[in-house]
C-alpha cells in the first residue's frame, strides 16, 4: 500500500472537509477525492460518508483513524532503525578470544564500544586458536583474537601492540629477583603449559627452549592462563607468559624478562577480509581508538599496532 495514501486519509480524517484536507496536503479537492476512492477500493470498505453538508468517518474509517498514527510511527523507526544499522549502532557482534586475551585494550574497548552503540548485542566465545579460524571463516564469529601472526589470504590480521614472552615463578625461586635471564637458565626447571595441542603460543614457547638447547620438561598443562599463574604461585612449576599475563596476576608470581631475541608474542585481531559489517568495522575503529589512548597513557605492551597484515 502507498504510504501517501494513508497521509491523505489522516489528513482528511483530521478535517473531515475535502476542501480544507486538500489545501493542508497543497493539492486540488478533485485529486484527494480520488486517491480516497481508491485507498477505500483497496480496502474493500467505505471510510467516510458523504453530503452536500457534511464529511463524517465509518466504523472503518474509525478503526483506521486510530491505526494510522502507530503505522508512521513504525515506519519512522523502522527508518531510523535502517539508518543506525548502517552506522553500525544496531546489530550482534560475536567475538572469539582465548583466555590470555582478556588484557588491555581488548576488555577497555568493549566497554567503550557498549557505551557508544548500547543497541548492538556482543557476545564471547572461549575458543581455540584453531576454532577461531573456523569459525570465522563460517561467519559464526565476527573477530576473533588470539597470539601470534598467520597467514591467510581470507583473513585480515591486526596486531595489538607489542607483547613479548617472559618468565613467570615463584616468588621464592632463585631468579626471582634477577632483572633478566637467559632462557637457557630455565633448562632444569618443570613447567607449566598451555596445551601444546590446542595452542599455537604453546608450540612456539616450545620450540624457542629447543632453539635455547633444552627440551622444556612439561608437567602439566592448562587452558586458562589464571589456573597456571595460580600453579606457578604455588610453587609447581615455572612458565613463560605474554608479557601482558602480569595484568591479570593476583599477587604470588615474579614475572622476569627474558634475554633472549624473537620473543614477540603480540595478540592480534582476526576478521574476514571481505567483512563489510558497519557494526564490525565501528568495534575495530573504538578498538584502535582505545589502544591508542593506552599507547599514549603509558606505552601499554598491548597497545593496538596501526599497521594491518594479510
Amino acid at each position: 500500500m502507498d504510504l501517501r495514501l494513508l497521509r491523505y486519509f489522516a489528513v482528511l480524517a483530521d478535517e473531515l472537509h475535502f476542501g480544507r484536507a486538500a489545501a493542508r496536503l497543497h493539492i486540488s479537492q478533485p485529486p484527494l477525492s480520488q486517491q480516497i476512492r481508491l485507498l477505500e477500493e483497496e480496502l474493500g470498505t467505505a471510510l467516510f460518508i458523504r453530503s452536500q453538508h457534511r464529511v463524517e468517518l465509518t466504523e472503518a474509517g474509525k478503526t483506521l483513524s486510530k491505526q494510522v498514527p502507530l503505522i508512521f510511527a513504525q515506519f519512522e523507526r523502522a527508518i531510523d532503525l535502517t539508518r543506525c544499522a548502517g552506522r553500525g549502532e544496531v546489530g550482534n557482534l560475536a567475538v572469539g578470544i582465548i583466555s590470555s586475551a582478556m588484557v588491555a585494550p581488548i576488555p577497555r574497548a568493549l566497554r567503550t564500544f557498549a557505551s557508544r552503540h548500547p543497541q548492538v548485542r556482543w557476545t564471547l566465545h572461549e575458543m581455540t586458536p584453531a576454532e577461531q579460524i573456523a569459525a570465522l571463516k563460517e561467519k559464526r564469529l565476527d573477530v576473533c583474537f588470539f597470539r601470534l601472526y598467520q597467514d591467510d589470504p581470507e583473513i585480515r590480521s591486526e596486531a595489538i601492540g607489542r607483547d613479548t614472552a617472559i618468565a613467570a615463578l615463584p616468588t621464592d625461586h632463585r631468579l626471582a629477583g634477577r632483572e633478566a635471564i637467559a632462557l637457557s637458565e630455565l633448562a632444569d626447571e618443570r613447567f607449566i603449559s598451555f596445551g601444546l595441542r590446542q595452542s599455537q603460543l604453546a608450540r612456539f614457547l616450545q620450540d624457542a627452549c629447543v632453539r635455547a638447547q633444552f627440551t622444556p620438561r612439561i608437567e602439566y598443562e592448562v587452558v586458562e592462563v589464571h589456573t597456571l599463574l595460580s600453579l606457578v604461585r604455588e610453587g609447581i612449576g615455572v612458565a613463560l607468559v605474554p608479557a601482558s599475563a602480569r595484568q591479570i596476576s593476583t599477587g604470588g608470581v615474579a614475572f622476569v624478562r627474558l634475554d633472549e631475541p624473537d620473543l614477540e608474542v603480540s595478540l592480534h585481531a582476526r576478521y574476514r577480509a571481505d567483512d563489510t559489517s558497519p557494526v564490525l568495522h565501528a568495534f575495530l575503529d573504538t578498538l584502535r581508538e582505545v589502544a591508542a589512548d593506552l599507547q599514549r597513557a603509558g606505552g601499554s605492551e598491548s597497545a593496538l599496532s596501526a599497521t594491518s597484515s594479510r
